[in-house]
């Protein structure tokens, strides 16, 4: 399979043409008329990042559009259109040239990430990360295109996400990234299912086809999965329920590389939750991830621009996640996240207060402080203070 640069001039033709006649094919002997929604936001990030108070700051910003598009064509055919829009300016795009060429890089199937406009001081990037069609009748769901297909039951690390893992740090991308996937799932009862989705690559090798299974006992959520991811062999278990009055989630993966020249060992990649709320709000929520194959002592930084999978959601054997957060008033909370690493001695901590100015308009001002030496998972990260205002329409 051959990966190509889409053009945004060529591409939205196709993808209405292609609606239009879909549309008409599945008509069926629905007389519902069609509905067209559009919805997004606008965001500014405002960041400061350092790695010694008293030394050099780096002040950069982030105007942050996004619009996604629906179209509900009948009563059994839909179809989506997600993109964001993001104008980066500020000193780390002036020391850090090759920023924009990281931001830009998309690894689906299809190239739908450009860079339109890159100059010294600011560049412009525009992203398509969700476009599918959406078949559903009687038990049946098929999903073709660009989206995301979320097995993941915890909060900080998913191994059973093996599709599109993703990173806790990048809280500003609220949807997660996507795959250029098919997604079958037949409900097999109420509380039951069953899918299998196939995501597709540059290349066999590359490509992922896994199964699940989600069925109910006990008043828990339960899901086996299996299948090929990438260069694995691939085997989970995940549950979602309740420990008394408090929340207890976890997932398991096993990945077994299927030839013997790949140099990757066998793995097990997992995680357990528990979180609880008071009777005065108050909610706690603590997460503990092992790998296997993750470093005892020091394995070096963490990379927070390399694509995640379920095999480099922790660089050490054990991180311990725990996070608190309390509505002050109404319209104003606070919280407060940590995570340390024993194997390296590194930890994150990052605090935040969310203010509701109205309806459709928030304000959030929040900070990631990473701490530990040179060579540990977060130990070069420094610090970052973020501000954030974002509407909403």
């Amino acid at each position: 399979m051959r990966r190509f640069k889409s053009n945004i001039i060529l591409l939205l033709p196709i993808v209405l043409i292609l609606f239009g006649n879909l549309s008409l094919i599945a008509q069926d002997d629905s007389d519902e008329p069609s509905d067209f929604l559009v919805k997004g936001y606008l965001k500014n990030l405002q960041l400061i990042s350092f790695q010694d108070a008293g030394g050099e700051w780096l002040l950069d910003n982030i105007i942050h559009n996004r619009l996604n598009f629906k179209w509900y064509a009948n009563n059994y055919l839909n179809f989506s259109l997600e993109m964001r829009n993001r104008l980066f300016y500020g000193e780390t795009v002036k020391s850090f040239p090759a920023y924009a060429d990281i931001t830009g890089t998309d690894y689906g199937l299809v190239d739908m990430n450009w860079i339109p406009v890159s100059k010294q001081s600011f560049f412009l990037q525009s992203n398509i990360d969700r476009a599918y069609v959406e078949y559903a009748r009687g038990n049946w769901e098929l999903r073709v295109g660009r989206q995301r297909i979320n097995w993941g039951q915890t909060f900080v690390w998913n191994p059973n996400d093996v599709f599109n893992a993703y990173s806790f740090f990048d809280f500003d991308y609220e949807e997660r990234p996507g795959s250029d996937a098919v997604l079958a799932r037949y409900y097999t009862g109420v509380t039951s299912s069953a899918e299998v989705a196939i995501a597709f690559a540059d290349s066999l090798e590359a490509s992922k086809i896994a199964g699940m299974y989600r069925f109910n006992r006990w008043s828990y959520d339960f899901q086996l999965i299996g299948g090929k991811i990438a260069r694995d062999w691939m085997l989970g278990f995940g549950w979602s329920g309740q420990l008394g009055t408090a929340g207890f989630k976890g997932e398991l993966t096993w990945l077994q590389p299927r030839k013997k020249e790949y140099e990757e060992d066998a793995a097990v990649v997992a995680t357990v939750s528990v979180d609880y709320t008071f009777k005065n709000q108050l909610y706690l929520q603590s997460e503990v991830i092992f790998n296997s194959s993750g470093s005892s002592g020091s394995p070096g930084a963490f990379n927070f621009f390399q694509q995640l999978s379920t095999r480099n959601l922790s660089l050490t054997k054990f991180s311990f996640f725990l996070q608190s957060s309390y509505p002050i008033t109404p319209l104003i909370s606070a919280g407060l996240a940590g995570i340390y690493s024993p194997n390296d001695q590194s930890a994150f901590v990052g605090p935040s207060f969310d203010f509701s100015l109205s309806d459709n308009l928030g304000f959030l001002l929040t900070g990631q402080v990473f701490s530990g030496d040179e060579e540990s998972q977060y130990g070069s990260a420094g610090t970052i203070i973020y501000s954030r205002l974002k509407w909403s329409f």
